[in-house]
């Protein structure tokens, strides 16, 4: 790393930060383990040195001046072949990412209880979290302005070969008469024109003139209505404990279009054991009365455990299909990086957002899973699959470097990070993690007068002299005057450096 102090004051600095290519060459080697020997003479040797050894080093450029601590990442890529292509492994990821995704629903519900004081205050609050559905009401509104029409024989005797087809009234003996409700009859209807859009007359001007009347036809059309459009059904559930509306999931994530037979088969898939062992984990230290049973009766309620089948069924559903086989890896990656092909199931998945990331994020936290255990050995039991979901959920990102949250967790300096990857020219999959980690950094001072002499001579011979030889001598490695990494770190386009900052302003009180 160069740091170029370009400003300095009294109370601030600015600098510019350009980073060094990280791949070794024979150049950089000879120049590299030069400032490595002086870096280790005085600060590793320092307390072995003689009184008054000399400085083998005179003369050189890089002044040794002290050492910080820095956090870091360490940056691994190891290539997964053997892991996400094991035939064992993806049999065990369906049932993984079941146990995952109970625990993430469950976690997800309990939260949102956390924030209600009592069971009123509860029921309250899901029921403006999530409203009713408003399809009829929008179907009533979106009716047309007049439910039936009647015949008059007075609207017909009105209209003369005269009149305008665009008037909104006849006129001639309509104008003068004198309006039903006066004389006792039917109410007045009048009949629309083929080819128009009927209108309420009140609503419209005295006088208009022709272009507006013709505008005011084509513009005042009703929006068609699809009556063959039918409402999402809802799951009807009915609780045995009146605590379970606390973990219950939303309603409008209780309507996926999967069949009763795979819902039969869910439910003796259903990991009831693990279902029980993460509710038994659970205080609700955030209600002020509790039962003494709550746990119990929460176990107990099959309408709650029916609804977690349900909500775990249409996540796979949307990631899976309905098909029981066992998926492919390059399934698998799609599913990690959310390209999934279009499906029925996976459509209604998206089209509730919040579900789909806690699904997505369940998949991801699998498939780590599925690594570790491939890695450092099998779960032995409940406890240590908590403990990792745990871990995960606090001190990891898994994602995709691409994502936003990847810079962000960075920015956070979130302990690990992973990333699924694909190098589709050799057909492998890799795996990247980064550790935070706190490393000891020499910093030394080069002197000044060296550097903008070495500068000076590159912009003399490649702007006046125009030699452009990659491999001419002036950029040769020198041990003493640390060449080759300083015209690397000139500005470009006479340097190359592989980054540079922009202008940072650092206070120094």
């Amino acid at each position: 790393m160069w740091i170029l102090v370009l400003e300095k004051g009294f109370t601030y600095c600015g600098v510019n930060i350009k980073g060094l290519e990280l791949q070794e060459t024979s150049c950089h080697a000879a120049e590299a383990h030069r400032v490595d020997e002086i870096f280790e003479m005085a600060f590793k040797h320092q307390e072995h040195a003689k009184i008054l050894s000399p400085n083998r080093h005179f003369g050189h450029i890089l002044t040794p001046c002290t050492v910080l601590p820095v956090r870091l990442y360490s940056d691994a890529r190891n290539v997964l072949s053997g892991i996400i292509d094991s035939h064992e492994n993806l049999k065990h990821l369906k049932d993984d990412f079941i146990k995952v995704l109970v625990w993430m629903l469950v976690q997800y519900c309990y939260k949102r209880s956390k924030t209600c004081e009592s069971l009123g205050i509860a029921n309250r609050n899901k029921k403006g979290s999530f409203p009713e559905n408003q399809h009829s009401s929008a179907v009533e509104r979106s009716r047309p302005l007049r439910e039936e029409d009647s015949f008059s024989v007075y609207t017909i005797e009105d209209w003369t070969d005269d009149s305008d087809v665009f008037d909104l009234e006849p006129s001639g003996r309509m104008k003068d008469r004198k309006e039903p409700g006066q004389l006792g009859t039917t109410p007045k209807v009048h009949l629309s024109i083929p080819g128009s859009v009927e209108t309420q007359s009140q609503d419209v001007p005295q006088e208009m003139s022709p272009e507006d009347k013709l505008y005011r036809a084509i513009v005042l059309g009703l929006p068609a209505v699809d009556k063959g459009k039918q409402q999402e059904a809802l799951l009807q559930v009915e609780f045995s404990c009146s605590y379970s509306e606390l973990l219950s999931i939303p309603e409008e994530w209780r309507t996926a279009p999967v069949p009763s037979s795979k819902v039969n088969e869910m439910r003796q898939r259903f990991p009831e054991e693990w279902y029980h062992f993460i509710l038994s984990q659970l205080d609700f230290f955030h209600l002020k009365e509790k039962p003494s049973n709550l746990l119990e009766d929460l176990m107990k309620d099959k309408a709650l455990k029916d609804l977690y089948i349900h909500g775990v069924l249409s996540c796979c559903f949307g990631l899976f299909g309905l098909d029981n086989t066992v998926p492919a890896p390059s399934h698998v990656f799609r599913a990690y990086t959310g390209g999934i092909p279009w499906s029925v199931g996976l459509d209604w998945l998206t089209s509730k957002p919040e579900l789909f990331q806690l699904a997505l994020k369940a998949f991801r936290y699998t498939f780590k899973l599925m690594v570790d255990k491939a890695s450092l050995g099998p779960v032995e039991n409940f406890k240590e699959l908590v403990s990792y979901l745990e871990e995960y959920e606090n001190d990891w990102y898994i994602g995709l470097v691409s994502d936003l949250e990847w810079q962000q967790a960075v920015l956070q300096e979130k302990p690990y990070l992973f990333a699924l990857g694909h190098d589709p020219n050799m057909g492998i999959y890799t795996g990247r993690v980064l550790t935070l980690q706190e490393l000891l950094v020499q910093v030394g001072k080069l002197n000044d007068e060296a550097v903008r002499g070495q500068w000076a001579n590159l912009s003399w011979e490649l702007l006046y002299a125009t030699n452009d030889d990659e491999e001419r001598y002036s950029i040769q490695a020198h041990p003493v005057l640390l060449r080759n990494l300083t015209v690397q770190a000139a500005d470009p386009p006479l340097g190359y450096p592989i980054y540079s900052s922009e202008l940072l302003h650092l206070p120094l009180f």
